[in-house]
């Protein structure tokens, strides 16, 4: 028995031995034989009635043509002919398994147990999935094998209806095994074979794959259990055919394919948690099984070149797969937690190229302030923000800008996040203690013009950056602070002396992400009372000519929310910067070991627009919403 239901045939057997006091079987046989003979009497067109229980008959369907509105233009199209097994519950029973209790249910089930095929050719509609994307959600409601066995789309639920696109809507089994399956009143949709393939395409095998791992669940315990991965032997036991293989390959592919930047595998106390970073947003995707934990981290490791039998310190690895047709990196670590080890993978995708400063949403002020800073011959930028803020590309755009055949490049990265033309890129090693201040002397011994150090960590790495900003080189970096005054604060107190910040440092560009709105759903929407203060207060502040233009503009807008994105409203994401140049003034107050509030308070005077403001500038544009920018931006 499972949840209280006669599951398996097994379980009918067990039943009727008990009840008949015979033995298995006999019991076995007698099941058997009834069956049989249903199937016979139904064969032979004959009807087969169970008192008390109800009647077997089969359903003859004529071949015929129908009224239908396709493209809105009404056509008449041919059906073929159809039998189907009817089955009718005996008026005895019918107290125990429950009535429908809709009528639109009792409608649509009359028609097609009548063949009343010419009431039902004015509803039966047709509809294009073109370019369409469902939710997970309404895909779930039919399993994947039914969908392709009968051709059938799910593509929206209202209540307990789900509308369903198929290729044949008069196919009687079709309809009775989706109703059963998705225990929700089905309305059938006409629509063509190409567009059911793209909704298919939609369904993923990473359930199917999780049922195998499953399955196979004893022996990966077996394989944890025994520590045979300290032997060196889980590339025996997880192979590429193995489920666990399939679960690691289905996550690679679908977080591609869902433009995720960061894939999460986080083991829990009673289960195991995958989520995607999207548009810099986590959600949850899969819940895993506990047991499967072991196998899917050994097959990472693997993957990655990892030491799969080291489970007790943090380590890196790198993974780089082939995907239609474009090369993927995954930039794998790994994590000991209380609950086993957690990993995470940064999606890294080659075919994205590097972006323009105007792509980026570098604009106005800020994009005539960067123009300059790059034109400079000698001197350091640094780009600031928390993780995944999009550093990295902000510095490939100003590589981008900058590069031509008569500069030497140099870059000390990461990893390499984009390969680029007429640049030396170079990537860190820690196993082979390559690090960011060790490759940076090497860098200077190779007569570089502009120098890329991937993250300023520590004293070391600042000092040898700004001795060579100081001795006529463009060093381009990142560094970790909340704004871009407190990139000031930060080199002081890494011991760098102030007046070697003034002399090196030409500009720090500060940066957020926001998700953009949906270019398919924009409209135009109000915001709370309170917010629109924030707004008013902000636009004060700014500098002319912005504050003017600012002051004219009184239009927000939001997402709706459609099948392009998801329902989220949020396609994408965009920057919103500041940027501080090193004035004068600016320098004096380094001179004094000047706060963060207190650089930001000058540069404000001085004409800096800050990630806020920036923020709400692109809002009256339509590029993304208020709630967006406070959320990325908060004081």
């Amino acid at each position: 028995m499972v949840g209280g239901k006669i599951a398996v045939t097994n379980d009918v057997v067990k039943v009727l031995a008990k009840k008949s006091g015979q033995p298995p079987f006999r019991a076995r046989a007698y099941l058997k034989g009834a069956t049989d003979i249903i199937g016979t009497c139904l064969a032979e067109g004959d009807k087969v009635e169970l008192p008390g229980f109800g009647e077997f008959k089969l359903l003859r369907l004529p071949a015929r043509k129908v009224q239908t509105n396709l493209n809105g233009k009404k056509q008449t199209i041919t059906l073929s002919a159809t039998t189907t097994p009817d089955f009718t519950v005996d008026d005895k029973l019918k107290p125990l398994v429950g009535q429908p209790t809709e009528v639109a249910e009792t409608n649509v089930e009359q028609n097609f147990r009548t063949g009343s095929l010419q009431n039902r050719a004015s509803e039966v509609q047709f509809i294009e999935l073109t370019g369409k994307t469902i939710p997970k959600e309404i895909l779930s409601q039919i399993p994947e094998v039914l969908a392709r066995k009968y051709q059938a789309a799910p593509f929206a639920l209202e209540g307990k209806t789900l509308f369903v696109g198929m290729t044949d809507p008069e196919n009687e089994e079709a309809f009775s095994a989706l109703r059963k399956a998705s225990g929700k009143i089905v309305k059938p949709f006409i629509t063509t074979r190409d567009d059911v393939n793209h909704i298919l395409d939609q369904y993923t095998s990473l359930q199917s794959d999780l049922n195998e791992l499953v399955e196979s669940s004893e022996e990966l315990e077996t394989v944890d259990e025994k520590k045979e991965e300290k032997d060196k032997q889980a590339d025996e036991e997880i192979t590429e055919t193995s489920p666990a293989a399939k679960i690691v390959a289905s996550l690679l592919k679908r977080a591609v394919r869902e433009k995720a930047s960061d894939i999460h595998i986080e083991p829990l106390e009673e289960e195991v948690q995958v989520r995607f970073r999207v548009d810099g947003v986590l959600r949850k995707v899969l819940t895993l099984p506990k047991q499967v934990q072991a196998g899917i981290v050994s097959r990472v490791k693997i993957l990655s070149n990892m030491k799969i039998d080291e489970t007790r310190l943090p380590q890196d690895g790198r993974i780089q797969i082939m995907l239609d047709g474009d090369k993927v990196d995954f930039r794998i670590s790994t994590l000991p937690t209380v609950n086993g080890e957690k990993v995470v993978a940064r999606v890294l995708m080659h075919s994205k190229g590097v972006m323009s400063f105007e792509d980026q949403g570098i604009q106005g002020r800020n994009l005539a302030s960067i123009n300059d800073n790059v034109k400079k011959a000698h001197g350091m930028i640094l780009v600031t923000g928390p993780t995944g803020s999009g550093k990295s590309t902000t510095l490939y755009a100003i590589i981008n800008k900058i590069k031509s055949d008569d500069i030497n490049i140099i870059t000390m990265e990461d990893p390499v996040e984009y390969r680029m033309s007429q640049v030396n890129q170079s990537q860190v090693n820690a196993k082979i203690e390559f690090t960011f201040a060790t490759g940076l002397r090497s860098i200077l011994r190779q007569d570089p013009d502009v120098v890329m150090v991937g993250e300023i960590r520590d004293r070391e790495t600042a000092d040898i950056a700004i001795n060579a900003a100081l001795t006529g080189h463009i060093v381009l970096s990142t560094l970790h602070t909340n704004d871009s005054g407190g990139a000031i604060p930060r080199l002081l107190d890494m011991g760098i002396e102030p007046f070697l910040i003034t002399s090196s440092l030409n500009a720090v560009v500060g940066q957020r992400l926001c998700r953009k709105i949906c270019d398919k759903c924009r409209q135009e929407a109000t915001i709370k009372p309170e917010d629109l203060e924030v707004v008013k207060s902000e636009i004060e502040a700014l500098p002319e000519p912005e504050k003017s233009t600012a002051r004219k503009s009184n239009k927000f807008y939001i997402g709706k929310g459609c099948d392009a994105c998801g329902n989220s409203g949020y396609t994408g994401r965009i920057g919103i910067y500041e940027i501080l140049n090193m004035s004068e003034p600016i320098k004096q107050l380094t001179l004094k070991h000047a706060s963060t509030s207190e650089i930001m308070t000058l540069a404000k005077q001085e004409g800096l627009i800050t990630m806020k403001q920036d923020g709400i500038l692109k809002a009256f544009q339509g590029l993304t919403t208020i709630e967006e920018v406070w959320r990325v931006a908060r004081d």
